[in-house]
């Protein structure tokens, strides 16, 4: 038998082109794109986990704007404006706290101070101008607690002529305020004495004892009492002709009396110018000088109480008499009781 023709060979692969590169290259593409897939994927993951991380702290943020937390200080999670509006109401809370405490405190201050009398100058005008413009003086103060030597002037109701120079008949006070303060106890005694019975002779030598006439003038003078001026000795009617007086205003004297007061002197004055025509209050306490001289001049000089509060109250007169000048003392005491009463 004749042999059939040969099966023809299998072709050889070309020349540098194995079968298993096209698989390799199939198997690397897999690969690489797994890994970007897996790398999307991973960042996916780490910004979604980011997001869960931060939840936490957003409800702490959102607890934090709850009552309790709005008393403490800003950490920064809460709203800034939220913030601003919180510090002005606490700042305004406070601020009206304050003033209620201010308040309460001044209310209640003023409820304990107890309020003090006002004497007026024009109460005391409406009195003296009465009688005369020019020849009658008033003045007046309350003395509650207070000590007016040289000053607080405005402290003192006044009339027209309250710093006129009237004689000074019966003002024996700044020979006894002049003693007390720059006399030894030999002057005290003396000054004492004068103010206790009006005695001449011991206002004297208690003048004497604090350098004379000289020394009460310039006691005076440096206390501020610019209407007192004193040149001779008490009683001396001989100097007092002659030109040479004692002169002082109702201002100066009302001054005086608060002064002598402060000092405990007023128990010292007890004339009863009950006695001489003058009406007292029956509420009232009196402690009073009185005095007459050349001019037609007749004085009165008192520190009073009434209703637990004092005064000091000075009326001058001249060329009015002794009825009328009683007459004007007592109108006088009974605007003041009045005014001690209110």
């Amino acid at each position: 038998m004749t042999a059939g023709p040969a099966a023809p060979a299998s072709p050889e692969p070309p020349a540098g082109r194995p079968g298993g590169d096209h698989t390799k290259a199939v198997v690397i593409v897999l690969i690489a794109l797994i890994c970007v897939v897996a790398l999307v994927i991973g960042l996916f993951v780490t910004h979604s986990m980011g997001l869960w991380g931060a939840q936490p702290q957003a409800q702490t943020s959102v607890q934090s704007t709850g009552s309790d937390a709005s008393d403490s200080a800003d950490d920064g999670t809460t709203d800034s404006s939220d913030a601003k509006s919180k510090a002005k109401k606490n700042t305004s809370d406070s601020a009206k706290d304050k003033n209620s405490d201010d308040s309460s405190k001044k209310s209640s201050t003023e409820k304990s101070k107890p309020s003090t009398p006002v004497i007026t100058s024009s109460q005391l005008s409406d009195i003296a101008d009465s009688y005369s413009s020019s020849d009658v003086a008033v003045s007046a103060m309350v003395i509650d607690g207070t000590y007016a030597d040289s000053s607080e002037d405005a402290t003192i109701a006044t009339t027209s002529q309250s710093g006129k120079q009237f004689v000074a008949a019966g003002l024996y006070l700044p020979v006894y305020l002049a003693a007390q303060d720059n006399g030894d106890d030999n002057a005290k005694a003396q000054a004492n004495a004068m103010m206790g019975s009006m005695d001449n002779n011991a206002g004297n030598m208690a003048a004497a004892a604090v350098g004379g006439w000289s020394g009460v003038n310039s006691w005076a003078s440096s206390h501020g009492y610019k209407g007192t001026s004193f040149n001779r000795d008490f009683g001396d009617v001989a100097a007092s002709n002659a030109g040479y007086e004692n002169y002082s205003s109702s201002r100066d004297a009302a001054r005086m009396l608060a002064a002598v007061d402060a000092r405990g002197g007023a128990s010292l004055m007890n004339v009863d110018i009950a006695s001489e025509g003058v009406t007292i209050p029956s509420d009232m306490i009196v402690h009073a000088h009185r005095g007459q001289g050349i001019q037609d001049t007749w004085n009165y000089f008192a520190i009073v109480e009434a209703n637990g509060h004092k005064a000091a109250v000075a009326v001058v007169t001249q060329y009015q008499g002794q009825s009328v000048a009683a007459d004007l003392m007592s109108r006088v005491l009974a605007s003041v009781d009045k005014t001690l009463g209110q």
